[in-house]
């Protein structure tokens, strides 16, 4: 039977170089370009090997292998993260959750290195190597408008962790791509339950026609900024506060604060 690999990069070009090397090599290829896609193809077909970027829109890199590993037993899916951010996260490699680590490089020179690692898993049984280093083409630095970016991904991250209120970050399709820790909490589910979930199947009947309702409100009027009501999870009552989210002043998704209220108006 034909084995099947995932591949994940926001990079259209750097996707399509990846699936004609693995399609050399006999592998069917599902293609994915940011985080929640490839969680979704992951729901429709199970993969024998899967690729992913690091950094990645929608659901990150370390969300996604996080994700992956959780839900679907990582351990018996080898997990590759390839990135060009690779030597800049070179610390932190046991917090990723990949198996592998390969850093992007010269288009010549990563052919050779990838056929190379093929070949390798492909003549061995799997079973993720007890020390995590990084595969590289050739000397590589790590380059300072990387760490920047990656230090400022993070920072937001924390951010959103940290706050007091429940966050819930919902994608144009309503679907879930971030919780934090309390709203994961107040809705009763773990990361792996509510990434690309639909937001309105965690409200009960009533309460799910208002959340609608407050989605297409500050959506299709500009001057409306947040919706509010009230809602009820595990006995809580929980103040609900549905708002835009706008980049470049184009509609991207929704933010959802989940706030426990004291009393009920």
């Amino acid at each position: 039977m034909q084995k099947k690999v995932l591949v994940v990069d926001s990079d259209y070009f750097f996707v399509e170089f990846l699936s004609e090397l693995l399609t050399k090599r006999g592998y069917k290829v599902l293609k994915a370009y940011n985080g929640k896609e490839g969680i979704a193809k992951l729901e429709d077909d199970m993969v024998d090997l899967l690729f992913a970027d690091l950094v990645l829109p929608k659901v990150d890199g370390r969300q996604f292998f996080k994700f992956i590993r959780n839900k679907y037993n990582g351990n018996q899916i080898p997990m590759v993260a390839l990135s060009g951010t690779m030597i800049e996260q070179i610390g932190s490699l046991n917090e990723i959750g990949a198996d592998f680590y390969i850093a992007k490089g010269p288009i010549d020179q990563l052919t050779i290195k990838l056929n190379e690692f093929m070949a390798e898993i492909e003549t061995r049984p799997f079973s993720p190597p007890a020390d995590k280093k990084v595969l590289a083409t050739g000397n590589v630095f790590p380059r300072r408008d990387a760490m920047e970016l990656l230090n400022s991904l993070q920072f937001h991250q924390a951010v959103i962790e940290c706050a007091a209120a429940g966050i819930i970050i919902v994608d144009d399709d309503t679907r879930i791509i971030n919780a934090n820790r309390v709203a994961l909490e107040i809705i009763g589910r773990r990361s792996e339950e509510a990434i690309n979930y639909p937001v309105a199947d965690l409200f009960a009947n009533g309460e799910r026609a208002e959340l609608v309702q407050g989605l297409k409100l500050v959506r299709r009027q500009s001057d409306i900024k947040q919706y509010s009501f009230y809602a009820n999870f595990n006995s809580q009552v929980i103040g609900t506060v549905v708002s835009p989210i706008e980049l470049n002043k184009d509609f991207v998704g929704w933010v959802v604060v989940l706030q426990p209220a004291l009393h009920k108006k």
